[in-house]
């Protein structure tokens, strides 16, 4: 049986701080902007019937829409993998921009969806149309029923 000393716990602390310093230096330097989209949306919508390639895809857009902001959303990726797994949404005052990029992200994957288009059934399959900006698809109306005759 190992005893644990001070001195063990101290070293088990400096080499723990060491691999978080060196994964988050590593994440700050090669870190993709579209890793903490994906994360979110994987936490957020992955309980959903949703192709997981799609926010890919939709990552890629939401950047391209973005673009002014791509070198923040770099910086996230050292927080990315985290995410996927612990949410701080609640723990975040309304207004904090993080949770505000959250629910830019959720709502704007599930608005290019066709999710709406079938009111908003969970159990079905979701399947991602395309990126919702209506500034550019100003005819495309997620929330309008189809007529029937």
């Amino acid at each position: 049986m190992v005893k644990i000393t001070r001195r063990r716990l101290l070293e088990a602390g400096a080499i723990g701080g060491a691999l978080l310093g060196s994964y988050a230096v590593f994440k700050w330097i090669t870190g993709e902007p579209t890793e903490i989209i994906v994360a979110i949306l994987h936490r957020r919508v992955g309980h959903l019937q949703v192709d997981t390639e799609s926010f890919e895809v939709f990552a890629k857009d939401f950047v391209a829409w973005k673009s002014e902001d791509t070198e923040r959303l770099s910086l996230l990726s050292i927080v990315a993998l985290p995410m996927r797994l612990v949410s701080t949404y609640r723990l975040l005052p309304t207004g904090h921009p993080l949770r505000r990029l959250e629910n830019s992200v959720v709502s704007r994957y599930l608005l290019s969806t066709d999710f709406f288009l079938y009111g908003a059934d969970e159990s079905r399959e979701v399947n991602y149309l395309s990126f919702y900006d209506p500034l550019t698809a100003v005819c495309r109306n997620p929330f309008a029923q189809p007529v029937t005759a």
